[in-house]
């Protein structure tokens, strides 16, 4: 050891060297962070920096721990690696599902769709009378079979001159008509008729015999009376019905009477029906009548005002088979030739009006 005389001079010698220390070691530490880098990125420990966004220069540790300073969520590098290379992904994302609607605005659009499919039922309804009215071409009827009948007019009551001609003249102006189960379509100023059988009786009772069919709709609790209405309405009439008499014979049988029959099944269950209105006196033939109706049906019967393989509203003769004994049918044929179908219950009776 040395001893050196500490002094002024020893004391800056000493403060410059311990200046010199101070700046030389920054500039060592930067080279050895330097060097470990360029280290650690030859052996593949070096996370590349491609990886991460330019604003996002730090590895996920340093990110878990500024997240934990700030209670926030990582930020995953790969979402951000995502939609910085495909900026628009979130935009469409957003115009394809749209903004999120509030419960006013899920009311408002869904009273709105149903105003659409309102107005566009509509259309097509409109757009289906027009279709019968315009495209489809007018219904032809024989009209040799139009008028024949055989019980004089000087026979008749008024009230059956006046069913007659309004049946006659329906069938004359008919402009379109089919049979339909259920149909309910009728349009007397343009001549369109898609009914069913019971729709048109009641069409022409109300014209006719309004009293009387009311008194059946107030009975039958329906303002559309179907087979099975007019079948049991007409079994529980009594000799004391204002609106309606009781027929039991089929020589009885007069112009603007109603007969009905219901159709059975193997147990005896009745399983549908059909309705006509009686437009002329049964013609007798052994124990077979002949007999003029009007009704609406899926085809005609024989010498009808409906063309062969045509429906809808027309006028025609059917047969009825009866007991010899008590002249109750029990039996029909559809027309000539047909065969018989006796598995049916038959009901009848007269409208009357008061007025």
């Amino acid at each position: 050891m040395i001893d050196l005389p500490f002094n002024r001079m020893s004391c800056k010698i000493i403060f410059i060297i311990f200046l010199l220390i101070e700046l030389i070691h920054p500039c060592l530490a930067a080279t050895t962070k330097h060097k470990t880098k360029i280290a650690l990125h030859h052996n593949g420990k070096m996370p590349n920096k491609a990886k991460y966004p330019t604003d996002h220069k730090r590895p996920n540790h340093i990110h878990l721990v500024t997240a934990a300073k700030h209670k926030m969520k990582p930020t995953s590098h790969k979402k951000h690696k995502i939609t910085s290379k495909i900026p628009h992904v979130a935009n469409q994302k957003k115009k394809l599902h749209g903004p999120k609607l509030t419960k006013k605005q899920s009311k408002k659009t869904f009273h709105h769709e149903v105003i659409i499919k309102k107005a566009r039922k509509t259309l097509r309804h409109k757009q289906n009378h027009t279709a019968i009215s315009v495209k489809t071409p007018p219904t032809k009827i024989n009209t040799t079979h139009l008028s024949e009948t055989h019980l004089p007019s000087y026979l008749l009551s008024a009230i059956e001159r006046n069913l007659i001609h309004f049946v006659r003249k329906t069938i004359a102006t008919i402009q379109y008509t089919t049979y339909k189960l259920g149909g309910t379509h009728i349009d007397p100023s343009r001549g369109v008729y898609v009914v069913d059988c019971s729709t048109y009786v009641d069409h022409i009772l109300k014209t006719i015999y309004p009293q009387a069919y009311t008194s059946l709709t107030t009975w039958s609790g329906t303002e559309k009376p179907t087979t099975d209405d007019f079948y049991h309405y007409f079994n529980h009439l009594s000799y004391n019905t204002k609106h309606w008499n009781t027929i039991d014979d089929v020589e009885q049988l007069r112009p603007g009477d109603i007969l009905v029959f219901r159709y059975k099944n193997s147990m005896g269950h009745e399983t549908g029906g059909h309705v006509v209105v009686v437009m002329d006196k049964p013609i007798q033939q052994g124990n077979t009548f002949m007999l003029r109706i009007a009704d609406s049906a899926s085809s005609g019967h024989s010498k009808d005002t409906r063309l062969p393989h045509a429906s809808g509203i027309g006028i025609g003769t059917m047969l009825l088979k009866v007991n010899p004994k008590t002249f109750q049918p029990y039996a029909y044929a559809w027309k000539v030739g047909s065969r018989w179908e006796s598995n049916v219950n038959f009901a009848m009776a007269r409208p009357i009006n008061l007025s």
